[in-house]
């Protein structure tokens, strides 16, 4: 949950372009340093009845939300892991998926310091004993971005031929050229990333994961919420949910489905 609770910080301050390392967190509201016995995660909110204590300013509750998913997810890691290197790249990718969703979907942007950075980090620590070897994980990093960047340009080719502009979200109108091909950037580093972690098998089952939860999610928000077939819907959170599906429970998943294809 302290590990959470660093990602509080990186979320808010990297896209700001602010030092994650100081000055010391603050209240927003009345700019008073949080002193340390406020700064507990999750039972600091639960007790400040999430509040700040100097100003009483509403504390996000995104935040302990944030601290309580990283534990409850690094608990499952070790379960899973035992006393091995294996937790270290479990807890590393844990960690940039969860700063993956929360960014993409409170500012529609993907950290290069989470995808390039990320994809450099799962090829090192292939390294370690027991992890994909250090050339399956570079060439499966290679091979996931290729692959997204394909259908950034199939995608890009066919709505030009259609005339078909994606409609920019709210508050981001300036920057409505960034929303169009489909796929975005960051989707494709994104992609390097989690191949670089996963290896083959289980990144082809994040991957299609990842579409799956993505037009379910499309297809309800069309129905029920009556968003346009031109909106974009951040794409990252989805794919961060697939990795951690086949971070978990890839090797059965790819069983299962080879053993249907037999």
């Amino acid at each position: 949950m302290c590990i959470g609770s660093f990602l509080n910080v990186v979320i808010w301050r990297v896209p700001l372009g602010k030092s994650i390392v100081s000055p010391p967190s603050a209240c927003p509201g009345c700019g008073k340093e949080i002193e340390p016995i406020d700064n507990i995660p999750v039972l600091s909110y639960l007790l400040l009845k999430g509040k700040c204590r100097n100003c009483s300013m509403t504390i996000s509750p995104k935040y302990p939300i944030t601290e309580l998913v990283t534990g409850v997810l690094f608990g499952l890691a070790a379960l899973q892991t035992g006393y091995s290197t294996a937790f270290i790249n479990y807890a590393v990718l844990i960690s940039l998926m969860i700063t993956v969703v929360r960014t993409d979907l409170e500012q529609y942007i993907i950290l290069d310091e989470v995808s390039i950075g990320g994809a450099a980090a799962g090829v090192l620590l292939a390294l370690l004993p027991g992890g994909t070897d250090i050339l399956t994980s570079l060439i499966t990093a290679v091979a996931g971005a290729g692959f997204f960047l394909l259908i950034r340009l199939g995608a890009s080719y066919y709505l030009k031929r259609k005339n078909i502009r994606t409609e920019a979200p709210e508050g981001y109108e300036d920057e409505e050229d960034e929303f169009q091909g489909g796929m975005g950037w960051g989707d494709i580093k994104l992609a390097a990333c989690i191949g670089a972690f996963l290896g083959p098998a289980s990144t082809v089952i994040a991957f299609f994961t990842a579409f799956i939860l993505g037009a379910l999610s499309g297809g309800a928000m069309m129905v029920f919420k009556g968003r346009k077939g031109r909106t974009p819907i951040p794409f990252g959170p989805f794919m961060a949910a697939g990795a951690l599906l086949a971070l978990f429970f890839g090797e059965p998943l790819w069983n299962a489905y080879m053993n249907l294809l037999v």
